[in-house]
């Protein structure tokens, strides 16, 4: 598990060598840009997380009868196919649906912030015949 340390509630100052004038206190705790930075790192992880625990979880589950269940895999199922082999089958709909879910929490959470994000920071100025 990861930590963003943006996240910890700070009450320290910051370090007197980044401004050379002391220490400073911050403009606002959890407010602007790095609050919208935040939000999208935080939605950003949670889609990954669902999404992965969906097509993960399925595959577990399939795993874990595989070994603990094995007259359950051996059994017939529909169409006289072996139920294991309908399950193995049943992963790449399960997949699609990760990977369909993962696109539509993007389009709805994840997108907006990070326009929101692209907004609060002004494009860079490109200096003509130089990197």
């Amino acid at each position: 598990m990861s930590y963003d340390s943006s996240e910890l509630p700070s009450d320290r100052r910051g370090p007197s060598w980044s401004t050379g004038h002391g220490p400073t206190e911050p403009p606002g705790p959890r407010s602007g840009p790095h609050r919208t930075l935040r939000m999208l790192r935080r939605a950003y992880r949670w889609q990954r997380r669902v999404a992965s625990l969906t097509a993960l979880g399925y595959f577990a589950v399939f795993l874990t009868l595989t070994v603990k269940a094995p007259w359950l895999m051996t059994r017939p199922g529909p169409g006289g196919l072996p139920t294991g082999l309908v399950l193995a089958l049943v992963q790449i709909p399960v997949t699609w649906l990760a990977v369909l879910l993962y696109e539509a929490t993007a389009y709805r959470l994840v997108d907006p912030l990070a326009r929101r994000a692209r907004q609060s920071y002004p494009a860079p100025v490109h200096r003509e015949g130089g990197r």
